[in-house]
């Protein structure tokens, strides 16, 4: 014997097995308990909480790392093998003051202030001529580490490239001597065989590539501009071979102020104005473009011709409300959503007892039990149990509840 028919939503239920108590709690609009909704996006947000952390923790490396000592080669503030505290600190205890500027503008305000040195260690050539004659101008004396042709260009006094000398002059290789006037190459005697060799009115320590000859400290006439060719011997490794500090001393230190400037990227000045990348192309680009213009057009109109106008076909598509109810159904039991589902039920049966009992659309659920108590045999204490109390946690307790909603609502439909 039949009971009535039972709703779509319990009977998705009763092929479940119960998958144990769970708590009520607030129900959320997407079918589950305020806890289980923040369980649930955590765990599907567990690949972007990994890669959050992973980025915080290289973020906080980076950021530990770049507060650490300077590491640029020939730099004062470098302690390791290629930097040049060594020098710096010497030059210091000497009385030379040593200002590190982060720009060109503060290097050429820092040159303007008093007598002082300019050494210019520029390997990637950032400044432009006119930059380097202007520091040049305002420095009482300027030291550049190996420049380039370039840079070369700008200083006066006539110097010119030579070219590198090997990486290795071999094991019985004299070092090189000083075999000039400069007071300050004849105090170092000979230094490090290593670096660019450049001509000038005054070569102190001589090599000859390939039937040129150059050395690796140049001057002027003058000493207000010098050439060092070897700027490694600057280096903390290499500082204290041969003459290298006595070189170095001599030729950073004859100011109160040394300004010690590298540049960078930042300090590149434009040049000119932009040239328009198109007047690079030649005149047939032109001509090959309105070409192919044409020839897409034509292609269109041919593949267009051939293929016909779009042809429509309708697709009845009909979806019994049954199959509907029970594929939501299908997911409360996958999200185990029991409450939220319960919610659905009751919300759906006091719809129809409103509309069945004639009430307003916007009547409240005590003002729907106490109008079925009055139509209906059951008292409203009982109705409000049934219908408002009483929830299922688990989908085993679903079944029989939602069985006995739908038997309640027909019993007060009926009278």
């Amino acid at each position: 014997m039949t009971t009535g028919s039972r709703h779509p939503a319990a009977q998705v239920a009763a092929r479940t097995p119960a998958a144990g108590p769970r708590g009520g709690g607030e129900v959320m609009g997407d079918g589950r308990s305020a806890l289980a909704t923040v369980r649930s996006r955590l765990w599907r947000a567990r690949p972007l909480l990994v890669g959050a952390v992973v980025l915080l923790i290289i973020v906080v490396l980076t950021l530990l790392s770049g507060t650490g000592d300077d590491d640029a080669p020939l730099s004062p503030g470098n302690a390791g093998p290629e930097g040049a505290r060594a020098v710096a600190e010497v030059l210091a205890a000497q009385g030379v003051e040593i200002r590190r500027p982060a720009s060109y503008e503060e290097a050429d305000a820092l040159l303007g202030e008093g007598p002082a040195t300019l050494f210019l260690n520029d390997p990637q050539q950032y400044l432009s001529a006119t930059q380097l004659t202007e520091l040049g101008t305002a420095a009482d004396r300027a030291v550049l580490a190996a420049p380039g042709e370039r840079q070369l260009s700008a200083l006066p006094g006539g110097f010119d490239l030579v070219g590198p000398l090997p990486f290795d002059p071999g094991g019985d290789a004299p070092p090189p001597s000083a075999q000039c006037e400069d007071s300050g190459a004849v105090a170092a005697g000979t230094i490090t065989a290593t670096g660019t060799a450049y001509s000038g009115p005054v070569t102190c320590f001589p090599e000859t590539i390939e039937d040129l000859s150059g050395g690796l400290y140049v001057t002027s006439a003058d000493g207000a501009v010098a050439v060092l060719g070897a700027p490694t011997i600057l280096a903390n490794r290499s500082i204290t071979d041969e003459g290298n500090a006595a070189l170095a001393l001599a030729s950073l230190g004859s100011s109160p102020t040394l300004v010690w400037f590298e540049p960078t990227a930042a300090d590149v000045v434009a040049v000119g104005e932009g040239i328009d990348p198109l007047t690079l192309l030649p005149g047939w680009v032109d001509v090959l473009l309105v070409w192919l213009l044409v020839c897409g057009i034509l292609a269109m109109i041919w593949r267009g011709r051939r293929m016909g106008p779009l042809a429509t076909e309708p697709l009845p598509v009909l979806v019994h409300a049954a199959e509907t109810a029970e594929g939501r159904a299908r997911l409360y039991q996958d999200s185990d959503a029991v409450a939220h589902a319960a919610a659905n039920l009751r919300a759906a049966t006091l719809v129809r007892l409103a509309r069945h009992l004639r009430l307003d659309r916007s009547a409240t659920a005590p003002e729907i039990l106490d109008a079925a108590a009055r139509q209906g045999g059951r008292s409203r204490s009982e109705l409000a149990e049934r219908l408002l109390e009483n929830t299922p946690t688990t989908n085993r307790e679903l079944v029989p509840w939602a069985q006995e909603l739908l038997d309640l609502e027909k019993e007060i439909t009926s009278t």
